[in-house]
């Protein structure tokens, strides 16, 4: 049998070969929680084992995590939406899996591990929830509960800036959101629906007088345009965010929409022999309408 790893290097095992191996965690499933986190880390020491352990895990650390934490973390984001009950255990698992392993590399690199993570969780939870388990006064709605953790938060970190917490990585549209959420908190926001509403129509005005004017040649124009689009979103994510929605959220589900119309679209022409490069506009266009009608769903709440 033969094993291929990324540097294409082969290793040959023979079908009857014994070898030593890591002890293997106890037979699942786990009586609790705990002894489950217990079977993992038994796992763990197998894996990260220097001689015995496996070459991926071993050579993992905090900074090449990163893409792997990003990736499970979407994955799971998808499961969540799409309510998948076997795929959100099958990537909450696998999103815990790397916070455990990275407990072990941050006891190599930072001098503290799990232990130490989970309990800054909860400290942390502990003082942020005054209203649960102190003495602050029972919040009646999220709009006390948030600001109560704005202050709170602001105050565990005095030095911080307002927008410092975003994190640079988030999606546009996401980190749109959050920076107009927290300087909305701090006093900077519009006032209403309807004043977002006319700055919409202001922004789209003054998009349209780049438009006039446009020139592909024109790096200055290209620039305002490109100015003047991030307006245009920007007060779209606003809008999106005082009426109780997430910007992010509305242009995933459209995303999905439209590639359940475009298929419809590609399975309708296939069935014809046909392409959609194949057709003309008219055509595609009669068969997006159709799509639409065939795939008309009640909405259903953004979770």
């Amino acid at each position: 049998m033969t094993n291929s790893n990324n540097s294409d290097q082969t290793v040959d095992i023979a079908p009857n070969q014994t070898r030593a191996k890591a002890p293997l965690p106890p037979q699942g499933p786990s009586a609790d929680a705990h002894a489950a986190l217990i079977r993992l880390n038994v796992l763990l020491d197998g894996l990260l084992d220097p001689v015995l352990g496996c070459p991926w895990d071993r050579k993992q650390t905090t900074k090449t995590l990163t893409e792997d934490f990003l990736e499970e973390v979407y994955e799971l984001r998808q499961a969540l939406l799409e309510d998948d009950g076997s795929e959100i255990l099958e990537e909450a698992g696998d999103l815990a899996f790397l916070v455990v392993l990275l407990g072990r590399h941050t006891q190599k690199t930072h001098s503290f591990g799990l232990k130490e993570i989970l309990d800054a969780a909860t400290d942390k939870m502990l003082a942020r929830h005054p209203h649960v388990f102190g003495d602050a006064a029972i919040c009646g709605d999220m709009e006390s509960f948030w600001k109560l953790w704005h202050t709170l938060k602001r105050a565990s970190k005095p030095k911080s800036g307002v927008l410092s917490s975003v994190p640079t990585d988030l999606p546009a549209l996401a980190r749109c959101h959050r920076l107009s959420q927290k300087a909305g908190r701090a006093g900077f926001d519009f006032d209403s629906v309807a004043q977002i509403r006319k700055t919409l129509d202001s922004e789209l005005k003054e998009l349209d007088d780049e438009l006039e004017s446009y020139d592909k040649s024109d790096a200055k124009n290209a620039e305002r345009l490109h100015q003047e689009i991030g307006d245009v979103l920007a007060t779209v994510v606003n809008l999106s965010r005082h009426l109780g929605q997430s910007a992010e959220k509305s242009l995933d589900a459209y995303n999905r929409r439209f590639i359940k119309r475009f298929e419809y679209i590609e399975q309708a022409l296939a069935r014809k022999g046909k392409k959609p490069e194949d057709v003309s506009r008219n055509e595609l266009e009669m068969l997006w309408e159709e799509a639409k009608q065939a795939l008309t769903e009640s909405p259903k709440p953004l979770k």
